[in-house]
């Protein structure tokens, strides 16, 4: 299953029309990002696209429960849930823009764990719930706890793989999916302007887990500075960076580590050793420069990587 994260800011583009034009592009349904400030709400939105479309999967991604309760997301799902039976997909987490936005802190693992359970104990068993993470001791807690993890570990195939493995390890039933920033690009310049809007945050997870990502010592002081750079209440725009020294070298580290990019076959050889790793579903992300501009490139290209050994 594939589908595409829909992170365009209130007023730019209309849910159901970007579900429209990912159905075109053989994508099973689409994702719709939480952060009150920057994008409508996701909730609503997933009631729109839901009855508008034939979507296979439809629902909020990542929804914060940094800022929603857990049993009114519960609620939320479930209504949701009655009214369109097995398509609704709900992808949970600590919470990034959204709650660094309102002054929060993210809330601690342990408060987060407890979340997951009451969120396992109340939602419907036909709706797809993910919990979003990308350091160890988040997808073990969140295999664990909720059965689903979407993981953000980035697009190096070692380190998703290495990530797969714990979840299982963890429960070998849990439901496995992956977060990926992936562009059909024709050149390095294109790459890099593709992979802007989103290298602030993509730094922050290397930022909190070097030694999970292997980053080498020396460039772990220019990972940290293009995580600072970042300006979160214009996350996942062009204007995202808000200045300072960057080192080039730090940004091309991140990029590479985080970032698919590439002609079709590249995208399509990237994507088929993520599903050798044991990936069972994808959720694309649609705040990367270029993606909508070549969607059917994109699609096309994701389908025949995962689809190598009959995922």
């Amino acid at each position: 299953m594939i589908v595409l994260n829909v992170a365009r800011p209130a007023g730019q583009a209309d849910p159901v029309e970007l579900a429209g034009d990912a159905l075109a592009a053989g994508l099973d349904g689409v994702a719709l990002a939480d952060s009150p400030r920057l994008f409508p709400d996701c909730l609503v939105e997933t009631e729109r696209v839901l009855s508008a479309t034939p979507a296979r999967l439809v629902g909020p991604c990542v929804l914060s429960l940094g800022l929603r309760h857990p049993a009114a997301v519960a609620g939320a799902l479930r209504t949701l849930d009655a009214h369109h039976p097995g398509r609704v997909l709900a992808v949970v987490g600590r919470g990034e823009s959204s709650v660094r936005n309102e002054g929060l802190a993210p809330p601690t693992l342990r408060a987060y764990e407890a979340s997951l359970g009451t969120l396992r104990e109340m939602v419907p068993a036909l709706v797809l719930l993910l919990g979003a993470a990308s350091g160890p001791r988040t997808i073990a807690a969140t295999a664990a706890r909720l059965g689903g993890v979407l993981i953000d570990a980035g697009a190096d195939p070692a380190i998703v793989g290495k990530a797969v493995a714990l979840a299982r390890s963890t429960r070998a039933d849990v439901k496995v999916w992956m977060f990926v920033r992936a562009v059909v690009t024709d050149d390095e310049a294109g790459a890099d302007a593709a992979a802007a809007p989103v290298l602030g945050s993509c730094a922050a997870r290397l930022v909190q887990a070097p030694d999970w990502f292997d980053v080498p010592a020396t460039l772990r002081p220019g990972v940290a500075a293009v995580a600072a750079a970042h300006d979160y209440r214009r996350h996942g725009t062009a204007d995202a960076r808000a200045g300072g020294d960057v080192p080039a070298e730090a940004d091309r580290f991140v990029r590479e580590h985080f970032v698919v990019t590439g002609d079709g076959r590249a995208v399509a050889e990237r994507f088929a050793a993520f599903s050798a790793a044991g990936v069972d579903g994808v959720v694309l992300a649609g705040a990367l420069g270029g993606v909508l501009d070549r969607l059917d490139d994109l699609g096309r290209a994701v389908r025949d990587g995962m689809t190598k050994d009959g995922r």
